[in-house]
């Protein structure tokens, strides 16, 4: 007797559409590197929304030093009535030089899209300690932060100190006053925050129902996202239970001080994790190549898309 054999599962069609590369043309860059953050976004009118930062002398972090930065919460709020089920909303990881590079117009496209940015008092674009401890997740035993050599020796392995934060306190003071739809609570990270988001994804499905992970450091001591995705991958939900994420990244990207010609895609890990997450159907992927982006220009890059995703 034959068995008939079994169709493999399909992967799941997202219910975002974009393009799957986005030209040079299309796109402004900016400088490789970081910069002072300028934040005309708090000073520009906008049509759509009030724009507005606080700091936040608590909560903080329970690794962080005495003379840490408090966090900076920037909040992006439609002004037309919310919908009767709740509006959607976005959080920015790197809230600084998120909104430093969000635009009235970028908003004005989303109307009805709270945007929230988690960021830090800094005049920077990035806090980079800050960042080093809330967005990496520890080796297995790691008690503590760890100084990183793979990111300057700054203290790392703190994400699940950060994590609480992030759903709790944090969220409710971003998520004060709206009225929100739970079910459409979208992430975005950049970088190192990228590799948060695809950690979050994993580990903590429910938290938020669309992720997007814009050039996740990959690079960042790999065995650790391995073991995530080797223990969690295949445990994400079926059906209208996947999880959807957005993953983007530049094809002009490579690390600092690397040699050899300059690249024309995105790097080849990226390209594997993407096959690696539409094979296992249990995510709704959806792909995005920048060109002419490096690095940090993925970051401006992403948001109209990032923002059209959270809001569909």
């Amino acid at each position: 007797m034959h068995k008939k054999p079994i169709a493999p599962t399909p992967a799941p069609v997202p219910r975002f559409a974009c393009p799957a590369v986005i030209p040079a043309a299309r796109l402004a860059l900016p400088p490789h590197k970081g910069r002072l953050a300028t934040l005309e976004i708090l000073r520009a009118p906008c049509a759509s929304h009030r724009i507005e930062s606080a700091v936040l002398p608590e909560p903080r972090h329970p690794l962080a030093a005495p003379d840490a930065a408090p966090y900076r919460l920037f909040r992006a709020i439609p002004t037309a009535p919310a919908p009767a089920g709740g509006r959607p909303v976005l959080t920015l990881l790197d809230g600084n030089a998120a909104f430093d590079f969000l635009t009235p117009q970028m908003l004005e496209a989303v109307p009805d899209l709270a945007v929230i940015g988690i960021g830090q008092q800094t005049e920077a674009q990035f806090d980079r300690l800050a960042r080093a401890r809330d967005l990496t997740f520890p080796a297995e035993g790691q008690t503590g932060l760890v100084p990183d050599a793979g990111y300057g020796n700054r203290p790392a392995g703190g994400a699940p100190g950060f994590l609480p934060l992030l759903l709790g306190p944090l969220r409710a003071a971003a998520e004060d006053g709206l009225v929100v739809d739970p079910a459409r609570r979208a992430i975005w990270g950049h970088s190192l925050g990228g590799l948060f988001v695809l950690n979050l994804m994993l580990q903590r499905p429910r938290s938020f129902a669309r992720f997007a992970a814009i050039s996740p450091s990959l690079w960042w001591n790999p065995e650790r996202l391995e073991r995530v995705l080797a223990r969690h991958l295949g445990a994400l939900g079926e059906g209208p239970a996947r999880p959807e994420i957005y993953l983007g990244s530049g094809n002009r990207e490579r690390r600092t001080g690397a040699g050899g010609p300059e690249p024309t895609d995105a790097p080849a890990e990226f390209h594997a994790l993407a096959r690696r997450l539409e094979e296992s159907g249990r995510v709704a992927l959806s792909t995005q190549v920048y060109d002419g982006a490096v690095h940090i220009a993925s970051l401006p890059s992403s948001l109209p898309t990032a923002l059209r995703f959270a809001a569909a």
